[in-house]
């Protein structure tokens, strides 16, 4: 095997960690410390409402690692808060229809802030490559108008 073919090999299996492995560890230890915090808190005092803070856990995951890491964390809390922390415990179905429909206006709620956090989060990068194709398609197409253009104190 050449030293080319393995390089190959170590950054096909860089970014399937990046892409996929990361992403869904990260995730579900996120997930699980918001859990065992929600619970701490819950069983003594019994209140109501807490799935709301599960917004923090999903806003992090949008801002790293993008809308769909989010979306699946969303999904994840759905599941854990329906069999948690709604009566009947450790069931998923629900006592209570106000209950279901807390449920499902906080997973489209979650969904939505995902999309919206995750394009803020990725704004800055944009831009930085958008940059990076101006200069490099300026400098490939024309050679003296970039020299130009950096004499004169710009940067393409």
């Amino acid at each position: 095997m050449s030293a080319r073919a393995d390089s190959e090999f170590v950054e096909t299996r860089r970014s399937f960690l990046r892409r996929w492995v990361t992403p869904i560890t990260v995730s579900a230890a996120l997930l699980a410390v918001t859990t065992l915090f929600l619970w701490a808190f819950d069983t003594p005092l019994h209140h109501d409402h807490l799935i709301f803070i599960y917004f923090v856990p999903t806003a992090l995951i949008a801002i790293r690692y993008g809308s769909v890491s989010a979306m699946w964390v969303t999904i994840g809390v759905t599941f854990a808060a329906a069999y948690l922390f709604y009566t009947p415990r450790f069931s998923f179905m629900m006592a209570n229809p106000l209950d279901v429909l807390e449920l499902i206006f906080f997973s489209l709620l979650a969904l939505l802030a995902s999309q919206v956090v995750s394009g803020f989060a990725k704004d800055g990068e944009v831009e930085k490559r958008r940059q990076r194709v101006r200069a490099t398609s300026l400098r490939a197409r024309w050679p003296a108008a970039a020299a130009l253009w950096d004499r004169l104190g710009r940067r393409a």
